[in-house]
C-alpha cells in the first residue's frame, strides 16, 4: 500500500543548462523497516530501551502522523517493540489528514492487536481535557492520549520541524481541539515584536512524552532513515537535510515532487511542498508541483483562493479579518469550532502564487489548476520543453517532507 504512484522521472526530463538537486531527506532505503522500528525502539537516543519505560497493564497510545512513509510497516515495528513488554492495551491514533482508505487499511491490518482512530478535533466525545496553556487558555486532546499511562508519537521527519528553537511534541497541535489549533495558526502569524512562548513544550510536558520515533524519508518518498529518543536527542537528525540545503543555491526555476501512495497525494502535502519550494525559488521564480493527486480539492479550499477577497491578508496585520473567518465556521454541537484546515492551506497557497508563477500537475487536470489561481502542466514533455527556457533548475523530490508537520508550514 506503500509504492509509489509516481513513476514518472522527472527529473530525468529537465533540460536546463545547470540543473541542482535539494537535499530533502536521507540517501538510502531502509530495506526492513519494520526491523529497523523496532531496532531504534530497543537503543533509543538519551533515553533507556522503549520496554523498560513501559511497566506491566499499562495502557499505551500511539500519536501517528499518517504521512511517515511505510507507515503500515512503522507501526508493525512499533508493536513489535512493545509485544517484548506486558502492557494491558494500545490505541493508535491516527492525524485528521488520515484518508479513509488509509484509515481502513489499518484498521484491518491490527485490529486483533489495537485500537486504530482517527482524531476528530471538534468531537467532545473524542477529546479530554489536559490543561491550560501559556495564556490560560483550555486545551484539549485526543482522550486516548490523555488517557495513557505512556504517549509515543509516530512522525515523519521534516527539516522545518527543529528549525531554531521550535519545540518537538509529536501531538500539539495536530492532535489537539480545534478551538485550541486555531489559535496556534494565529501565532504563527503574531507580530515579530511579540514575544512568543511555546504550547509545544508545555503540552509535551503535561502529557509526559519523553520519548518519540521519526522516520526520514528518502527522495522516493520511502523510508531513509528510523530513530528514536527524546526530543532534543532526535533533533539532529531533523536538520540534517536541511543543512545540506544550504550549498544550493536559490533557482530560477523549482521543480518540487510529492512522491508515495495515495495517502502523500494529498491537499495538505500540496501545501507543505509549496511552501517549501518557494524557499528554494529565486524572487519572481517560476515553481511547478508535480503530483499525483486524484482527489479534488475541498469547495472551501477553492473558494477561498477563488475568492476576490485576498486570503494572503490572513496574516497578523489584520487579526481582525481571521477572526472573522474563523467565526463564519461556526461551532459543532459540543461548543468546539468547525476545523476547516482549507484555511491555513489557502494562506499558504496564496503568498507563494503571490510572488511566484506557479504550475501544477495531478491527475485532475488544467481545470483543477485554474480554478486555485494556479497554471496548469500537463505532461513530461510540456516540462521539458518549459526547462529549457530557463539557464538554472532545482529539484526537490519528495518535497512534502522538506516542509514543516504544524497546520501551515512557514514561508520564508
Amino acid at each position: 500500500m506503500n509504492q509509489s504512484t509516481n513513476p514518472a522521472p522527472v527529473a530525468e526530463r529537465i533540460v536546463s543548462n545547470e540543473i541542482w538537486q535539494y537535499e530533502s531527506g536521507f540517501n538510502r532505503r531502509v530495506t526492513d523497516v519494520a526491523g529497523a522500528t523496532r531496532d531504534a525502539l530497543r537503543g533509543p537516543i538519551d533515553f533507556p530501551p522503549l520496554t523498560a519505560a513501559i511497566l506491566p497493564g499499562e495502557r499505551i497510545a500511539l500519536a501517528v502522523d499518517p504521512n511517515v512513509p511505510e507507515v503500515g510497516e512503522v507501526i508493525r515495528g512499533v508493536l513489535l517493540a512493545i509485544e517484548e513488554a506486558d502492557c494491558e492495551a494500545i490505541d493508535i491514533v491516527l492525524w485528521d489528514e488520515t484518508s479513509d482508505e488509509l484509515l481502513q487499511q489499518l484498521q484491518s491490518e491490527f485490529e486483533t492487536i489495537a485500537h486504530v482512530t482517527r482524531h476528530d478535533a471538534q468531537k467532545r466525545d473524542s477529546l479530554r481535557y489536559l490543561g491550560v496553556d501559556v495564556d490560560d487558555e483550555p486545551i484539549y486532546l485526543s482522550r486516548f492520549l490523555v488517557d495513557a499511562d505512556l504517549v509515543l508519537p509516530v512522525l515523519a521527519a521534516r527539516a522545518w520541524d527543529a528549525a531554531g528553537a521550535n519545540p518537538l511534541s509529536g501531538v500539539y497541535p495536530m492532535l489537539a481541539d480545534s478551538n485550541t489549533r486555531l489559535r496556534h495558526q494565529k501565532t504563527l502569524h503574531s507580530p515579530a515584536a511579540k514575544p512568543q512562548t511555546s504550547n509545544e513544550s508545555q503540552v509535551g510536558w503535561m502529557l509526559g512524552v519523553q520519548i518519540m520515533l521519526a522516520v526520514a524519508a528518502n527522495s522516493d518518498g520511502e523510508v531513509g532513515a528510523v530513530f528514536a529518543g527524546t526530543p532534543d536527542g532526535i533533533r539532529p537528525s531533523f536538520e540534517r537535510p536541511r543543512q545540506e540545503d544550504d550549498e544550493c543555491p536559490p533557482a530560477p526555476l523549482v521543480v518540487a515532487t510529492i512522491e508515495g501512495s495515495k495517502q502523500q497525494q494529498s491537499w495538505a502535502n500540496f501545501s507543505r511542498a509549496i511552501a517549501v519550494a518557494a524557499t528554494h525559488a529565486a524572487p519572481g521564480g517560476t515553481i511547478v508541483i508535480w503530483s499525483d493527486i486524484e482527489q479534488p480539492a475541498s469547495d472551501r479550499l477553492v473558494m477561498r483562493l477563488s475568492s476576490e477577497r485576498d486570503f494572503g491578508d490572513l496574516d497578523s496585520q489584520n487579526e481582525e479579518s481571521e477572526d472573522d473567518a474563523i467565526a463564519a465556521l461556526g461551532q459543532s454541537d459540543d461548543g468546539f469550532t468547525i476545523w476547516d484546515d482549507s484555511i491555513a492551506m489557502a494562506r499558504s497557497i496564496e503568498r507563494v502564487r503571490c510572488e511566484y508563477r506557479v504550475l501544477f500537475h495531478s491527475k485532475l487536470g488544467m481545470e483543477l489548476a485554474e480554478s486555485l489561481g494556479l497554471g496548469a502542466i500537463e505532461s513530461l514533455d510540456a516540462l521539458e520543453h518549459l526547462s529549457g527556457s530557463f539557464e538554472g533548475c532545482g529539484i526537490l523530490r519528495a518535497a512534502q517532507f522538506a516542509g514543516g508537520t504544524f497546520d501551515e508550514p512557514p514561508v520564508h
